[in-house]
């Protein structure tokens, strides 16, 4: 990785530098200086003074970047992952040059990504491109991205970056950072639910279940992409890659394997407590239904001796007393006793 980046052809600013959306040089101290990209000078771009490097970013939407990518002298592979519409992610390492796709989160411009935190529910998915040297690191992407802003605001407000191996894993630690909060923030969301469902205090708590087990999916499957990349790429480079990045790609293997376990418990968590919810609401339902069933059954006699008193036909008992109504309701209330004490007998009429 310590080889410089050598061009082929000259870079004058007519040659679409000024579609870079930004170009910095971070000198030895990992400090980062703004450069004009519409003036670049190219032989400094090609061969920085001492320990200096350069991070160039560009917009993929914007078609004058196919040129850029195309006067830098970085295998076909690694330009055509800069290029690609792969939507992804992967990384390889060819001869000096590792270059693939990462996954982000889309940035809402305007909003501050220091102070986001959370995810919002229409955050949605983007893809970081990259190529990268000893010297170089180019990225580009189509939409804003979350991590790659926070991690230019940092560089420019002072963070230290001496190499473009730190650089990328400091975007990717933007991104799990991202996750580790939104993570904090479902637990303490499923913390709350589990209380109310524990004290039998039901309400919305199946819809709430449903949106948090939505949103950890949304945590859980960039996760596992980037997992299934990464750990290959360590096990596949031992000993054959730069120690600087193979160091950093186990620092993010431990570290995105440490919260995916922990987005799998949420996971765990909220599936458990939607079948308990489940259980509470359909024994809710079954006790319910026994009282209504209790009281059918001990209204059916008597609705049976009202509509027998109610056919106003000759010989009806006690149609001529003056207490009929009364021995009536008696009788009604009588078998209401009689087939309550039946069902007691039977078993059916416990308590609820």
């Amino acid at each position: 990785m310590a080889t410089p980046l050598d061009h082929t052809a000259s870079l004058p600013a007519s040659a679409g530098w000024s579609a870079a959306l930004w170009l910095y040089r971070f000198d030895g101290d990992g400090r980062a200086h703004p450069c004009d990209a519409a003036n670049c000078d190219a032989g400094a771009l090609r061969q920085p003074p001492g320990d200096d490097w350069h991070w160039l970013h560009l917009d993929l939407s914007d078609v004058r970047s196919a040129q850029i990518v195309a006067l830098l002298a970085l295998r076909e592979e690694a330009q055509a992952t800069l290029l690609s519409p792969d939507t992804h992610v992967n990384l390889q390492l060819e001869d000096t040059v590792a270059h693939g796709v990462f996954v982000d989160w889309v940035h809402q411009r305007g909003v501050d990504p220091a102070a986001e935190g959370q995810l919002r529910g229409d955050d949605g998915i983007g893809w970081l491109h990259f190529a990268m040297t000893g010297r170089l690191l180019v990225t580009a992407r189509r939409q804003a991205l979350r991590s790659l802003e926070a991690a230019r605001r940092a560089v420019v407000a002072g963070a230290a970056a001496d190499s473009p191996v730190r650089l990328l894993e400091m975007v990717a630690a933007r991104f799990a950072d991202t996750v580790e909060r939104s993570s904090d923030g479902l637990s303490v969301r499923l913390d709350r639910i589990e209380d109310r469902v524990l004290a039998d205090s039901i309400g919305e708590e199946r819809r709430d279940l449903a949106q948090l087990r939505h949103q950890t999916v949304r945590l859980h499957r960039p996760l596992t992409a980037m997992r299934r990349v990464l750990k290959p790429f360590e096990q596949r480079h031992a000993g054959d890659a730069d120690d600087a990045l193979l160091a950093a790609i186990a620092r993010l293997n431990q570290r995105f394997d440490d919260l995916d376990g922990d987005v799998g418990t949420l996971q765990e968590r909220a599936r458990l407590l939607q079948d308990e919810v489940a259980a509470k609401l359909a024994e809710r339902t079954n006790r319910h239904l026994y009282v209504l069933s209790m009281i059918t059954a001990l209204l059916l006699p008597p609705s049976l001796i009202a509509g027998l008193f109610g056919m106003n036909l000759p010989g009806l008992p006690f149609a001529h007393s003056a207490h009929g109504l009364a021995f009536a309701l008696l009788l009604g209330a009588a078998s209401s006793v009689g087939v309550y004490l039946l069902l007691r007998r039977m078993g059916v009429a416990r308590s609820t």
